[in-house]
């Protein structure tokens, strides 16, 4: 008897607490088209911005966009005058960036005159001049500069890509990372820390690197050599 007294008494406290949970966590559905400058709201179809909500409204809350996302960002006329990138410069300021709830995510196709701010992107992302992106998976297509945190698939960019952390293949003048795995095309490829895979490119350098380069100039931990280099082993 005290045992079914006790689990009836567990299942009410938890079913109180799943009920104050869904107050707190009302999401506002909107469709076909809606703002992504809105509070705790889900849109359907078609969403239209202008800039990052954390930066000018202080809303920190979550849109998501399942559809496609149009942004004509006030801040990418701007963007090219960024005397300092906004990418992580080591592991702790990364993993901070990443525990850091995002204000956007979509779920299809952004195209933006560029995107900044707390947003990932699942799908298609396109910029028409620099777009900063807390994470992408997916396919993503900038005019200037490329710049993403977290990756997973394709990024091309005229000037380059600036990646911490990516799977895939980077295309652009220069492609620069901290930890990659893939295919680096450019004219300038960089690893930092750690990567596996294929340099492609004028002057290609990596560190910690298992994999074949191929280039006018190429440096690993192992050598430094014209035309072809590789490193298999530590």
């Amino acid at each position: 008897m005290k045992n079914h007294i006790l689990i009836a008494f567990s299942f009410l406290i938890s079913f109180q607490v799943f009920c104050q949970n869904e107050i707190e966590e009302k999401r506002n559905l909107r469709f076909p088209v809606w703002i992504t400058h809105s509070k705790n709201t889900d849109i359907i179809g078609l969403s239209l911005g202008a800039f990052p909500k954390e930066v000018l409204k202080n809303d920190t809350t979550l849109t998501r966009t399942f559809g496609i996302r149009l942004e004509a960002s006030l801040l990418a006329v701007l963007s090219p005058l960024m005397g300092i990138s906004p990418i992580s410069t080591n592991d702790d300021r990364y993993e901070y960036i990443q525990q850091i709830e995002p204000t956007e995510i979509i779920y299809g196709l952004n195209l933006s005159s560029g995107t900044f701010g707390t947003t990932k992107v699942h799908g298609c992302s396109s910029a028409l001049l620099i777009q900063y992106l807390q994470n992408m998976n997916g396919i993503s297509l900038v005019g200037m500069s490329n710049i993403i945190e977290k990756q997973n698939g394709f990024s091309a960019s005229f000037l380059g890509n600036e990646i911490y952390k990516g799977n895939g293949i980077l295309v652009g003048f220069g492609n620069g990372a901290t930890y990659f795995n893939g295919l680096q095309l450019g004219g300038v490829n960089g690893i930092e820390r750690k990567g596996i895979g294929l340099q492609i490119g004028v002057f290609n350098s990596a560190k910690d690197f298992r994999g074949i380069q191929l280039g006018l100039w190429n440096e690993n931990d192992k050598r430094s050599f014209p035309i072809i280099n590789w490193q298999f082993k530590g």
